[in-house]
């Protein structure tokens, strides 16, 4: 991304592999690539290619050219950014380093804000699954959802989000991405068998808010205080069998080893108060209990990632919390203060 300007070429640098349809003045005509929590690849297919650069070709055979290239506002060059800079090693710039340099500089402006985590929204936050191949036709809505109060059905070609015209599930992330957190009326055009309709979306206040396991995949939640400190590799089946916590298999418990401790770099804080606690490296994590939770909150977990999005999504600064763990076949309780 060394000299790509930012304020040009607007997309989700979280992703894999992304796409932008373009005209040379600077008109995005439509954007593909994307995922969700469940692929890295949930809307990465051949057709779905194909069908965005006809969309692409059909847009811009109607647009109407600007007499010259609009000039860029501000042109953002993320090694110009400052907090980039003083980790730069004059080598290729990665997608994924542009946010959390972005992030880091807000911070040190006062710039930030909570509700700046989040981005690139997947259809499921309004109701919506798409299909794979043809990503402007709705296979599923969500009940109570905001498309389902709005009246959008499986089966329907969604046509445009706001001034959006959609051909991949990237436009609707885009759209949804330019929508404001405090919510209102998101205006929807579809086509339901072969019949143009309109309807608009309620978006109460709070809405982009997503699931700590919808944000799990994102690797910016590296980069998100408070961390717990620590991390470590997920028990299989056969681990938890052999250290006696199997159960049905739709009840096994989530489980990790822990393999390290943070205790380098500008995060080493955390790390260390986990060691003083008590934690050592080898531990197994079996349980976390929170001021005011009920009952084990790893019950809740899926994965390391999921793991490492909740507690930085959740964890409250000051509150102590309780981790289970088992060392040398002894159950050990720790009590860790949640540092800011």
């Amino acid at each position: 991304m060394r000299s790509v300007n930012l304020s040009r070429y607007i997309f989700d640098t979280g992703l894999t592999f992304a796409v932008l349809w373009m005209n040379a003045d600077g008109t995005i005509y439509h954007r593909f690539g994307g995922r969700d929590s469940r692929s890295p690849h949930q809307w990465l297919s051949l057709p779905s290619l194909e069908a965005g650069m006809r969309a692409g070709l059909a847009a811009h055979a109607s647009h109407e050219a600007l007499a010259a290239v609009a000039p860029d506002p501000e042109p953002l060059l993320i090694e110009q950014v400052p907090s980039y800079i003083k980790r730069d090693k004059g080598a290729c710039i990665h997608c994924h380093s542009i946010r959390p340099a972005l992030y880091e500089e807000q911070l040190a402006e006062g710039s930030w804000k909570r509700d700046m985590i989040w981005r690139y929204l997947p259809p499921s936050q309004i109701g919506l699954d798409l299909d794979r191949d043809d990503q402007r036709r709705v296979i599923r809505v969500s009940p109570d959802s905001a498309a389902h109060k709005a009246g959008i059905q499986a089966g329907d070609l969604l046509v445009a989000l706001s001034s959006q015209r959609v051909a991949t599930a990237s436009d609707v992330m885009f759209a949804l991405d330019q929508f404001p957190t405090e919510g209102g009326k998101l205006s929807v055009a579809y086509e339901r068998s072969g019949v143009p309709g309109a309807t608009k979306l309620d978006l109460a206040p709070g809405w982009k808010t997503v699931t700590a396991k919808e944000f799990s995949w994102r690797s910016f939640k590296w980069g998100l205080t408070p961390a717990p400190g620590f991390g470590g590799t997920q028990l299989t089946a056969g681990e938890l069998t052999k250290l006696g916590l199997s159960e049905p298999p739709e009840q096994t418990p989530f489980a990790f080893r822990v393999t390290y401790l943070v205790t380098w770099g500008d995060n080493q804080r955390f790390g260390q108060a986990a060691m003083k606690a008590g934690l050592r490296e080898g531990d197994t994590l079996l349980s976390i209990r929170m001021p005011g939770s009920a009952g084990n909150l790893m019950r809740d977990l899926t994965s390391v990632d999921h793991f490492h999005a909740w507690w930085r999504l959740t964890a409250t600064v000051g509150d102590v919390v309780t981790l289970g763990v088992l060392r040398s076949g002894e159950q050990v309780e720790i009590e860790l203060t949640v540092l800011e």
